[in-house]
This record gives C-alpha cells, sequence and structure tokens, in this order.
C-alpha cells in the first residue's frame, strides 16, 4: 500500500494540480471522508464486539453510537472536519481509548487504528472525488 503521501500526490495528478480551495471548499472535502471514517468506525466498534443490542440505553448511548463528526472546538478554522467519540453522556472517547490500546487489566484490541487504517483509502477516494468535482466547477465557471 502506497504511503498517505503517495496518495494524496497521486489525487493531485488526477485532479490536475494544486488547487486553491476556500475554507467552505476544505469543509466539504474533509467532511466526504469523515462520513466515511465515522461509518467504519462505527461498523469497527460493533464488530470487535463493544456492542450489546440487547443492553437497554437508558441515560448512556452505546459507544458505536457515540461516534460523532465535527470541527475541532467547535470552530471553523481550516477546513479540517474530526472523527472521535463525544463525552455527552459519559467519556466514551476515554472508553473507546481504554478498549483500543488496553490498560494493565483489559488487553487492547486496537479496533480503532484497524478501522482508520482499513478506512484510509476509501477515505481519499471519497476526498478525491468531492475535490474533482469542486475543480471540474471552477472550470466551468470561469
Amino acid at each position: 500500500m502506497a504511503s498517505l503521501s503517495e496518495q494524496l500526490d497521486e489525487m493531485l495528478k488526477e485532479v490536475g494540480g494544486i488547487v486553491n480551495l476556500t475554507i467552505e471548499e476544505r469543509e466539504e472535502i474533509t467532511q466526504a471522508g469523515a462520513d466515511v471514517l465515522a461509518k467504519n468506525l462505527k461498523q469497527a466498534t460493533k464488530d470487535a464486539g463493544h456492542y450489546n443490542a440487547d443492553r437497554e440505553i437508558g441515560k448512556m448511548t452505546h459507544l458505536a453510537d457515540s461516534v460523532e463528526i465535527g470541527n475541532l472546538d467547535g470552530t471553523k478554522l481550516d477546513g479540517s472536519t474530526a472523527v472521535g467519540f463525544t463525552k455527552k453522556d459519559a467519556n466514551h472517547a476515554r472508553i473507546a481509548h481504554f478498549l483500543n490500546d488496553g490498560t494493565r487489566f483489559i488487553q487492547g484490541d486496537s479496533f480503532i487504528d484497524d478501522a482508520r487504517d482499513k478506512s484510509q483509502k476509501e477515505v481519499l477516494e471519497a476526498q478525491s472525488k468531492v475535490l474533482k468535482n469542486i475543480q471540474e466547477k471552477k472550470r466551468g465557471s470561469s
């Protein structure tokens, strides 16, 4: 598998070089990748056995249902979009970290790392598609 840098270089070749993007366009691109990663992370969480469909929900959601997409700290800085676990009803991010990395009491299963690694190509493809659409619109309006 090619490195991230090589994949990004290939994506730029496909779309015809570097494009000046607005923050909104960057957000549109990173949102496409974040949607893919969030979907895959939710599924990986379930597949790793960190989901019990029979559990009564109560006030705390399932770990897989706590995956969120958004801007870091809720701000719009550079067009980045983050994917992670919420802290709303419980610190799901902390729980996911323990399950992924392990503790001295439990062995980690690397489900987050694996989901991120396995999603890389699909994320880049989704982002590339959006970037191509943006570039085509810019060419059409020139």
